[in-house]
């Protein structure tokens, strides 16, 4: 007999432990995850499990392991929510800095086929090196996207060889996964790190 599929995946965890930062109750998580409520009491226990929350009736909050995770988690990779409208516009966005990118690391189609992978349509992933730019593309970022360029330098400190994850999907879960999961398979260290 085979046992029930779980409804959410690995980057599901990491995104709802991400937005654990403060105290939060469990409505306010799942309508920002866009789980279901079980879905997310699931989550809620796998990260009870490894001492990185604790839940009163307030809501869920850090103990003090996780605040140290989730600065360790920081010091390698932030998600913004940050305005790139006319980027295709019709969809979800998700922008995800990887700052401690595996040293040459080779960007391809592969990455973009782990977001698609996790429900996203399709993903731009920029390297920084004195400015934005396209890894092996005849596209210049700042002349086609003016606006996005613009507002994601506003809201990111960019260091050589940083990484920008653009992801687009529907939904906010599926650009946010997608995103996480390229940051993942970019990241020996975060993979490490994120052992959940």
């Amino acid at each position: 007999m085979v046992g029930n599929i779980p409804g959410y995946v690995k980057t599901d965890v990491i995104r709802a432990f991400l937005l654990i930062k403060e105290n939060i109750s469990r409505n306010e998580l799942v309508k920002k995850l866009e789980l279901g409520e079980g879905t997310l009491r699931t989550i809620l226990d796998i990260l009870k499990d490894k001492n990185l929350i604790c839940s009163t009736k307030q809501g869920h909050s850090l103990t003090e392991k996780g605040s140290l995770f989730l600065k360790k988690t920081e010091e390698i990779i932030l998600i913004k929510s940050v305005n790139i409208g006319d980027v295709y516009p019709e969809l979800e966005k998700a922008v995800v800095l990887l700052k401690k990118p595996d040293e040459n690391i080779k960007i391809s189609f592969e990455q973009r086929d782990i977001a698609v992978k996790q429900g996203a349509n399709g993903a731009v992933i920029l390297k920084f090196d004195n400015k934005l730019y396209i890894p092996d593309a005849d596209v210049n970022f700042k002349e086609n996207y003016k606006k996005a360029h613009d507002e994601i330098l506003k809201c990111f400190d960019f260091k050589k060889g940083d990484i920008l994850i653009i992801c687009f999907a529907e939904s906010s879960r599926n650009a946010e996964n997608g995103a996480l999961a390229i940051a993942l398979s970019m990241s020996k260290e975060l993979s490490e790190l994120i052992l959940i």
